[in-house]
């Protein structure tokens, strides 16, 4: 009791940081190049957990909703065939909203979704095989974001799709790297209650292909994790000295679009 008693303020503190931690902001890594280039492999980001409803802490117990997913909300989910992996994607089929692909061009509702060709590609400057790839600036009904299309895929069955309808309760989300995306264009639509947030704020990014396999697994344990993390800090450093890593300052503090 004479513990508790001393250490009540940082009691409550520590308690307070993981209510903020499992409540409010989740942290997150993209492993991935499927959302490039909104997101890159090895941007640290934030999403607003609590942008569509607010949980008890530590659980998937749902207080009260706080908002709905907007088209086009760059959105964290829990993978629906395996829920302990987390996906990074773009909203872009509400309930109720019917979806098709023709020739790699969206259709939502049955209107055409136009993406002109964006004339500067310094955005680019670090994906790879950039070349045979286009840049697009698509306007998602009133929200503008990058799409990339590969050239190697002009004709591929995944550049078509028959309209489907977004059911209640879901949701459809794809990559803004259309051709190097596994999204709902595969393995369907994403319920609610998968939501885990909105992807809002990059704190972080840095990449090092030479540590490429650890940074873009997505089912590693824990110990795994805390193992990778820390090869990743001692490795990354000698080659950033040697210009084989690289910072990307100009992502830092950022807002995702």
């Amino acid at each position: 009791m004479g513990f508790l008693k001393q250490n009540t303020q940082l009691i409550i503190m520590i308690a307070a940081l993981f209510a903020v931690r499992w409540s409010v902001i989740e942290p997150y890594v993209v492993p991935t190049g499927s959302m490039e280039p909104t997101l890159k492999t090895g941007d640290r980001l934030y999403a607003l957990k609590c942008a569509y409803d607010f949980r008890i802490p530590m659980t998937n117990h749902i207080l009260f909703r706080t908002g709905k997913v907007k088209r086009g909300d760059v959105i964290l989910f829990e993978a629906p065939r395996t829920p302990e992996i987390t996906y990074v994607k773009r909203a872009i089929g509400l309930p109720g909203d019917k979806i098709s692909f023709r020739e790699g061009v969206l259709y939502v509702n049955g209107q055409e979704i136009q993406k002109n060709i964006f004339p500067t590609r310094q955005v680019m400057y670090d994906i790879e095989e950039k070349e045979q790839k286009n840049l697009y600036l698509e306007n998602l009904t009133g929200k503008k974001h990058y799409v990339i299309l590969d050239n190697k895929f002009d004709r591929a069955p995944s550049r078509f799709m028959d309209e489907i309808q977004v059911p209640e309760g879901y949701l459809f989300a794809v990559g803004d790297n259309r051709d190097h995306s596994y999204d709902s264009r595969y393995w369907g639509f994403v319920p609610m209650e998968n939501l885990k947030g909105q992807a809002m704020f990059i704190w972080y990014s840095s990449w090092d292909p030479n540590v490429k396999e650890s940074m873009t697994s997505t089912s590693l344990s824990v110990p795994e994790r805390i193992f990778y993390y820390g090869y990743e800090f001692f490795k990354f450093f000698p080659d950033y000295i040697k210009g084989e890593a690289w910072i990307r300052n100009e992502r830092i503090g950022t807002f995702i679009r």
